[in-house]
């Protein structure tokens, strides 16, 4: 994924699947700098990371085709 999709995903009101590593994430903040993203586990809110936007994938009904 690149930083201006996944901007885009951040301020969308619909909700967009995203996948880390095979790990369902919600994206919390992008910086266009570092080219990290802030993200938690869907499945464990609790836990933060911050990963490469490039290794952010989108995925299901809503991804681009």
């Amino acid at each position: 994924m690149d930083y201006d999709r996944a901007q885009s995903i951040l301020q969308s009101k619909d909700t967009i699947r995203v996948k880390w590593r095979g790990e369902d994430v919600w994206i919390d903040s992008v910086d266009p700098y570092s080219q990290v993203a802030a993200v938690h586990l869907q499945q464990d809110p609790g836990v933060s990371k911050n990963v490469p936007i490039a290794e952010l994938e989108e995925y299901g009904s809503a991804a681009p085709q």
